[in-house]
């Protein structure tokens, strides 16, 4: 089980759509959460802590280090959280005493590329899937494809000032998911590591047209 923060939806109904909301790298499930205030009143949110203490401070879904060729990711330690979170998604309507209407999943950096790894393994899960200034890991990409993956829906944001995670991580992104033919909406923004308010009022609108 997954500690986890939950805010129920200002707007009642019998079944709620629901987002799940993965954070990055030493951060942990406080970190996304104020984007709520934000957010369509319609949706229950839940946002979950990853598994893993981070050396530094907070949590993560896989170890990573620095050096002169780039970040490396512990493959392995993603493929591990990757299974820990599918099996959490799936029982999260038992514990929320709910069925959700529809189920969009969306991360920040790690949180981003863990929102990717698990839509590619179980894409008909979610409804929708968004992705915040992340990168590709190879071994999430890695071989068949399930046929629903195909008619999912990603948001893909990104800072073209990030030296954290840099655009080219993006661009990979938007060039995998235009081959697999999922209907996709890119943007870059003028902007850092973060999420500024441009971008997030573009996030706002497009989970409610997915909404509907």
């Amino acid at each position: 089980m997954l500690e986890a923060l939950v805010r129920r939806p200002s707007t009642p109904s019998a079944n709620p759509p629901l987002l799940i909301l993965l954070h990055g790298l030493g951060a942990d499930e406080h970190d996304l959460m104020g984007l709520s205030r934000e957010l369509d009143p319609r949706l229950l949110i839940v946002s979950l802590r990853a598994p893993l203490e981070y050396d530094f401070g907070g949590y993560a879904w896989f170890d990573v280090r620095w050096d002169a060729d780039g970040v490396h990711a512990d493959a392995q330690q993603a493929l591990n959280s990757r299974e820990i979170l599918l099996e959490e998604i799936e029982g999260l309507s038992h514990e929320l005493g709910i069925e959700p209407s529809k189920l969009f999943l969306g991360g920040f950096s790690q949180g981003a590329m863990m929102s990717l790894g698990a839509s590619i393994a179980r894409p008909e899960l979610f409804s929708g899937v968004i992705l915040l200034s992340g990168r590709l890991l190879p071994e999430f990409v890695a071989g068949e494809r399930n046929e629903g993956f195909s008619r999912l829906p990603f948001l893909v944001q990104h800072g073209i000032q990030d030296q954290v995670l840099p655009i080219e991580g993006a661009r990979d992104i938007r060039s995998f998911l235009q081959s697999q033919g999922c209907p996709l909406t890119y943007h870059e923004y003028p902007m850092a590591h973060e999420i500024n308010y441009e971008s997030l009022v573009e996030l706002r609108d497009w989970l409610g047209r997915q909404i509907g």
